[in-house]
Formats: structure tokens, C-alpha cells, sequence
């Protein structure tokens, strides 16, 4: 061995660094670097920014010989764990390589992370970079443990080590100075007999691992179809080429580019948490649908230094923001949904901060007196509202008691239809919007994969019109009442007429041609293999419906929010058998099934929110899927002569003109042009109405 110190620097490292007193990329990992020629990394998570923050030390790293060996865990969802588990024994395994391409992917459309991404491919194709993955072996999909263990060595030329083990992942958070609070102790080969022996075991541990025969994980390499796709890559890549311009210029780049978990921040989630930070940390995020909300809203959190709470609209969308919570490594305590220990407790989980533990709740159960009460104690509270239109409801107000100094609301449509008063509450509470990024947006920006929309034209049935028109002309008449009265309509008369239009939307939801309808649209369209997404009005359309689908040959499933058996294995089958799922409400906010590729719009709406995020649903990227379709059911009146057929046309193209602007397909307006001719319609007034963007509402 070489005389004590490390390397020809002769450095030693202090015992312990702490990232809110320390600079741990220059006061450690550089110096550690600048000497060695191997580097051993056990991580929970690895992100190539992490390598983005010490390009500048590889190149010579890599002269020296250096080779750099990192074990650590994928990356899996919920929705890709079985499929993985299937195939774990398998070094080639689909499952797992259509994963990590996913995930690969969005780095490289990411402009300060694509070059950073290539050279890491280069770095792996050459044998520099060797990267093995380990999970806790035969873990059901149940069980949230993970390979979450956090080592790493250093060997310099001449046999000395150093180690280190603490709290950090291999990630940007986890190294650079303005990333998350992190401590780890250090010691060495050379500063006595325990610290070597230290050095000694973890050495043996990482070879173990490594070779996977340590008992209770298994390790494999990257899948081989993984590796020929990273290889074709890095082709022609420089990876040093791409170093010396990250080493020059790229950290004040990377500022805030990466979520908790490593994964790269999309332009609209740095844009919209700068614009929140410069408003005094208050303010909504008006995202579409599949943009990414829940990790711009956990980004938030894992940066803020005080307790943090969540209301999520349901208990699919809380469990959901618990499991990615806990991804980060953080503890979560959910309220509501069976879990009642918070009346006692919730003041001192509050009493934390965020990046320790945070409170995910229900928004039923955050509107309780005693709930409001104990949050309202917190200091420093940053409070997230998912959903957060949710939370203008009479029924959920309550929750915009609680006096939170920070607060985020995260919403496609924060704007309440027909409800002025509740948006009015949302908008004041959390600070008005302040970032708005469309689904149009989203689909320019390649966020969101493009879509084909097919209009399907459907008559009321002779009683239903019948009824229709009846109450059509009472709402007629209660609407000339109400002008003509001296001082102006009463609250009785307006309250009458709000109850006999809706009572008149539910004939158009309910039609009973929808269900023949569907059932010619599913038979006719769907392929085996494809995921179809029906949306109902009620429990008993979706019965009949299914019903339908399943007299006629087609896997249909149902899902509601109270069905009977686990909701959560039915979309896990969906999501990986394929089939038709017929739903109701329950799947409008905050379910995560982007491999649904079809979607076939039975309940008819007027209100923006729901026909946006049921469109939204249906076109969040997934792995090997380019293009999404949607069908939707448009009711076409017997004539356009009185204002009954024009109350029902308007109402249809105001969805229809939506959804068509932004398709694909060129002739998605046509079956709407056929339509108002065949009525004796002024199609240059249906130019201009569906060219206007208005969005009708209930």
C-alpha cells in the first residue's frame, strides 16, 4: 500500500458531511475522484444528472483506467411489476427493458439532459459504466419494500479505499449543493483499525451483491434488447466531447431539472415551480391531464423545509400519492380511508418536516372540524390540493380553513362549472393560477401522444324527444318569466330552472340508443390486445353496457367507485391483458392507466372539466404507443326550428368542436358538418362556433 493519505494528494476525509454545512460534490466526491481508479456505488436510485455534476473529473478518471460499477433499483410502477416479476430470472427480459427505454427516452427529449444521457450510453457501451439492478428477492406486488441500500467505494492506485455511507442516492438531489439535505459518514483504508475493517466488509458486501449470492436480493444486468438499444444510442457519440461542454457550462443548466427520484423535470413543471416560488410559494397550476401534476407537486414538497399535507380528491388518487411519496424515501401518513390514527396524532406528524415524513389525506376526511383544528396548528405548512376544483364543493370548503403558509393547487380545470362562488374560494385560498399548460400544449410539445377523433351520431328515442322538448319549453317559459319580472329573477324561479336543465341533460346522458351504440362501436372496432375505455353516466347505463359488450363476445370489465372485489387488480389485469373497461366518474380524476389507447364517450357533457379529462385519460404516453383514439356519442336533433333542437345541438358541439380542433384527423368535423346540413343549418356559423373555443357548461 502507498503511504497514508489518498492518492499523491495525501487527502483524507472528514468522518462525517452534512449537504446543509458541506459542499459534498467539491469537498468529497471531486477530491475522491481526482485520485481514483475504481468506484463502487450501492444506490437506492441513479440518474444520469448525477454524472452530469463531475464530468469534469471523468476524463482523467477514465485515462487512469477507471471503472465505475453501480448496483441499484429499477425504476418499476405498480403497473410494470408484474410484468417484470414474470421475467426477473431472464437477463433479457422485455418487461424490464420497455421500462427502462421508457424512462431513457425522457431524458434524451429533454434539452439539458439529452447530451448528458447519450454520453452516459457511450460510457456503458464501452465497459467504463457497468450498471447491475437488485430488488428484495420474491417480494409480492404488494410488498412496497425496495433494494434501498446506500454505500460507496473509492480505490485509488495504489489499494487505499475510501468509503462512505448516509442518506443520499446517486441522483443530482442527492450530490449538488442546492439539492436535498443529506449526511453520510466517511472513513478510510488508512485511518485506523475500525474504519478499515469498515472498508474491509463493505468491499466484500459489494462483490457479493454484485454477483448476486447475497441472500434476499437478486441482481441482474441490464436486459440485453435494453443494452442493443442504448448501444445503437451512443453511435457516433463523443461521450468526451459532451464532458468537456458539461464541465464548462452545464451545472447553472441544471438547476432544478430533475424530480426527487432523478427522473428530468418536463419544461412546464420547472416553469410552473419557478412561477409558484416567485409567487410567495402560493398559487395553482392550471396542467392538463397526463402532464405530469402529482411530480411537479412531489418536487415541491421534497424542496420545502417544513411539513407538507396532501388532500387528494379519492382513495385511489391518496394511495397513489403515497406510494410515489414513499418512492422518494420519505414516510407517509395517510388520513382517511380506514386509517383513523390522525385524530391523535396528526399535530406532531406535522410538527416534521417534509423531507422526513408528509400527511396524504382525503379530501372527505381533511374537511372534519377536528382535522381543520390540528393542521391549522402547523407551522410553516405547505398544503397540496390535488384535484384542487375538488375543494370549491360546499362540502369540502372546510378544507380552505386550514391556514397554511405555502400552498400549491394542482388541477387541468381549476375553474369550477357553473359554480362561480366555489371557483371564487379555490382562486382566493390557494392565490389564483398562476401557470396554465393546455392539452393543446401538451400535445404540440409531444407531452401527450396525438389522437383520432370519430364523432358517432345517435337520436333520442320518440319519448325521450318528446321529453325533451316538454321540458324545453318550460325552461322556456321560466326564462321569460324571470326577464320580464320589475326586479329582476328570484332565487326560486332561477333554482327551478337550474333543476329542469339538468333534469333535461340527463335525457341526453341517459339516451337509450347509447348502449346499441356502444356495442356497434366496440364489435366493430376493437382488436385483441388494445385497451378500451368506455365512460358511462351511471351505474345502470354501465351495467347495460357491459351487459351489451359481453353478449357480444368482448373481455369488458366494470369499474366503479364502490363495486364489489379490488379495484386496483382490475386495471392491473387491464392494464395488462387489454380488454374494454366500462366506468363511470370514478376514472376522471387522478387514475394513472396511460396504456389505454381507446376511449369511447357515452355520457354526454358539457362541462370542460369532465370531457377535457376524460380526452386527457386516453392520451398519456406509454411504451409503444403513438396514437390514441376516441369515439364519442353525439345526440343530433329531429330539427333545428325551435330552440329545443338548438339547445341540444349546442350542448353536443361544444364537446364535439372541441375535441375535433385538436385531432389528427382532418375529417373529424365532417360527420358535425353532415349533421347541421342535413338540418338546414348555416355551416358558416358552425365554422364559427367551433372555431371559438367557447366551452359550454352545465
Amino acid at each position: 500500500m502507498t503511504a497514508e493519505g489518498w492518492g499523491s494528494s495525501g487527502w483524507t476525509p472528514e468522518p462525517e458531511y452534512a449537504s446543509d454545512r458541506d459542499d459534498i460534490l467539491n469537498e468529497f466526491y471531486l477530491r475522491a475522484l481526482a485520485e481514483a481508479v475504481t468506484y463502487d456505488r450501492i444506490t437506492g436510485f441513479f440518474a444520469s444528472s448525477a454524472l452530469a455534476l463531475y464530468w469534469g473529473a471523468l476524463p482523467e478518471f477514465l485515462d487512469r483506467g477507471g471503472k465505475i460499477r453501480i448496483l441499484c433499483s429499477p425504476r418499476i410502477t405498480e403497473k410494470d411489476a408484474q410484468g417484470i416479476e414474470r421475467g426477473y430470472e431472464a437477463r433479457d427480459d422485455e418487461s424490464l427493458a420497455a421500462v427502462l427505454r421508457s424512462e431513457f427516452d425522457a431524458l434524451l427529449t429533454n434539452d439539458q439532459l439529452r447530451k448528458p444521457a447519450l454520453a452516459l450510453a457511450a460510457l456503458i457501451s464501452e465497459g467504463l459504466l457497468e450498471i447491475r439492478l437488485a430488488r428484495v428477492a420474491h417480494a409480492s406486488l404488494d410488498d412496497r419494500r425496495m433494494f434501498h441500500d446506500k454505500v460507496g467505494l473509492f480505490a485509488d492506485a495504489g489499494g487505499q479505499r475510501v468509503g462512505f455511507r448516509g442518506s443520499l442516492n446517486e441522483t443530482r438531489f442527492g450530490i449538488a449543493s442546492d439539492g436535498n439535505i443529506e449526511s453520510f459518514d466517511a472513513w478510510t483504508s488508512w485511518t485506523g483499525r475500525n474504519d478499515n475493517i469498515r472498508v474491509q466488509r463493505s468491499a466484500e458486501r459489494f462483490e457479493k451483491l454484485w454477483d448476486g449470492k447475497s441472500a434476499g436480493v437478486e441482481v441482474l444486468a441490464l436486459p440485453a434488447p435494453f443494452r442493443h438499444w442504448l448501444e445503437s444510442q451512443a453511435d457516433g457519440v463523443d461521450w468526451r466531447e459532451f464532458a468537456a461542454e458539461a464541465s464548462a457550462d452545464s451545472e447553472p443548466e441544471l438547476v432544478i431539472r430533475t424530480a426527487p427520484d432523478g427522473r428530468p423535470l418536463r419544461e412546464q413543471q420547472i416553469t410552473g415551480l419557478d412561477m409558484w416560488e416567485e409567487n410567495g410559494r402560493r398559487g395553482i397550476l392550471a396542467h392538463a391531464t397526463g402532464s405530469g401534476k402529482t411530480v411537479t407537486g412531489i418536487t415541491a414538497i421534497a424542496n420545502y423545509d417544513g411539513p407538507a399535507l396532501v388532500v387528494a380528491p379519492s382513495r385511489l388518487v391518496a394511495r397513489q400519492w403515497k406510494e410515489q411519496i414513499e418512492d422518494t424515501g420519505r414516510r407517509v401518513h395517510l388520513c382517511g380511508d380506514g386509517e383513523t390514527a390522525w385524530k391523535t396524532r396528526l399535530r406532531n406528524w406535522l410538527s416534521q418536516p417534509a423531507s422526513e415524513r408528509v400527511v396524504v389525506a382525503l379530501a372527505p376526511t381533511a374537511t372534519q372540524q377536528g382535522f381543520v383544528n390540528q393542521a391549522s396548528r402547523a407551522q410553516n405548512l405547505l398544503l397540496v390540493g390535488d384535484e384542487v376544483h375538488r375543494l370549491g364543493a360546499t362540502s369540502y370548503r372546510k378544507v380552505l380553513e386550514i391556514g397554511a403558509a405555502a400552498r400549491l393547487g394542482l388541477s387541468a380545470t381549476p375553474e369550477r362549472a357553473g359554480d362561480p362562488d366555489g371557483t371564487e374560494a379555490v382562486l382566493d385560498y390557494f392565490g389564483g393560477v398562476i401557470h396554465r399548460y393546455t392539452l393543446r400544449d401538451a400535445l404540440k410539445a409531444g407531452a401527450l401522444c396525438d389522437y383520432l377523433y370519430y364523432p358517432q351520431l345517435v337520436r333520442l328515442s320518440p319519448q325521450e324527444q318528446e321529453d325533451w322538448d316538454e321540458l324545453s319549453k318550460k325552461i322556456g317559459k321560466l326564462v321569460a318569466q324571470s326577464h320580464n319580472a320589475p326586479g329582476g329573477p328570484t332565487a326560486s324561479q332561477l333554482e327551478r330552472i337550474r333543476m329542469l336543465t339538468m333534469q333535461r341533460a340527463r335525457i341526453a346522458k341517459k339516451a337509450e340508443g347509447k348502449t346499441p351504440l356502444a356495442q356497434s362501436v366496440v364489435t366493430k372496432h376493437y382488436q385483441h390486445g388494445q385497451r378500451w375505455l368506455v365512460y358511462c353516466d351511471d351505474k345502470d347505463q354501465l351495467e347495460q353496457v357491459a351487459v351489451s359488450l359481453r353478449d357480444a363476445g368482448i373481455d369488458a370489465y366494470e369499474y366503479y367507485s364502490d363495486m364489489p372485489g379490488d379495484k386496483a387488480a382490475t386495471l392491473r389485469h387491464f392494464d395488462e391483458n387489454g380488454g374494454v373497461v366500462v366506468s363511470i366518474k370514478c376514472l376522471d380524476e387522478g387514475v394513472d392507466i396511460p396504456n389505454a389507447d381507446h376511449a369511447l364517450i357515452l355520457a354526454s357533457s358539457r362541462n370542460p372539466r369532465e370531457f377535457i379529462q376524460r380526452r386527457g385519460r386516453v392520451l398519456r404516453k406509454a411504451e409503444g404507443k403513438n396514437l390514441a383514439t376516441v369515439y364519442d356519442a353525439i345526440l343530433q336533433p329531429e330539427s333545428l326550428d325551435d330552440a329545443s333542437g338548438m339547445s341540444l345541438l349546442q350542448g353536443e358541439l361544444a364537446r364535439a368542436g372541441n375535441f375535433a380542433r385538436d385531432a389528427l384527423n382532418s375529417d373529424a368535423r365532417d360527420p358535425l358538418e353532415q349533421l347541421v346540413v342535413g338540418l338546414g343549418g348555416d355551416l358558416e356559423a358552425l365554422y364559427e362556433y367551433l372555431g371559438s373555443g367557447e366551452e359550454a357548461d352545465d
